[in-house]
């Protein structure tokens, strides 16, 4: 009980800061727009690289979004809802856009479906070091069991690292049942785990 209250206080400890920043960014404030961008690119990127499968794709997926940011700074109200919503909003219609462009308009790429060059390219952890070569292939093997909407799933609480009420903005699923969602998922790859 003490854990789930300790999250949700940090939860809204993290949005409260960022709407503030975004408050700050709005009337020009370079600094706040600085730190949003140190708390957003790795987590950013990281789901980026994970739809796209290719570095410099994500790098520029990411680099696009970071401008419409600055260029529509002026159309987020908090009274509609958090920063970190309204952000992720903006990075997730900015890759469906890039999928709807005319050379990009193949079918979207799933998680699980990377390459074995892909995993050369792949930062996993906060200080951008890679991960070993067969930790990665176990995850990319479990996640191939996904569904597009569990990995979907997969990559805005684990990769982006998301709250449930942040995904339940994007993705018009209540809260309750991401938690559920999530338990299941978690017993998933439990349950994968043991039986290797």
């Amino acid at each position: 009980m003490f854990v789930l209250y300790m999250e949700k206080l940090l939860e809204n400890y993290r949005r409260l800061k960022l709407d503030r920043l975004a408050k700050k960014m709005q009337k020009g404030d370079a600094k706040a727009a600085e730190e949003i961008y140190n708390y957003f690119a790795n987590k950013l990127f990281g789901f980026l690289f994970n739809r796209v499968r290719n570095k410099a794709t994500a790098e520029d997926l990411a680099q696009d979004i970071f401008l419409k940011l600055v260029s529509k700074i002026s159309l987020f109200d908090p009274k509609l809802g958090s920063f970190s919503t309204w952000f992720w909003q903006l990075a997730r219609n900015t890759l469906i856009d890039h999928y709807r462009s005319s050379e990009n308009n193949k079918r979207v790429n799933n998680f699980s479906e990377f390459k074995e060059e892909a995993i050369e390219e792949i930062s996993t952890d906060e200080s951008g070091r890679l991960e070993s070569k067969f930790e990665l292939n176990k995850v990319f093997e479990f996640l191939k069991t996904l569904d597009p909407e569990e990995q979907e799933f997969f990559e805005l609480r684990f990769i982006s690292q998301l709250s449930f009420r942040e995904i339940s903005q994007i993705t018009d699923k209540s809260e309750g049942s991401l938690r559920v969602y999530a338990m299941r998922l978690k017993r998933k790859i439990k349950d994968d785990l043991k039986d290797k």
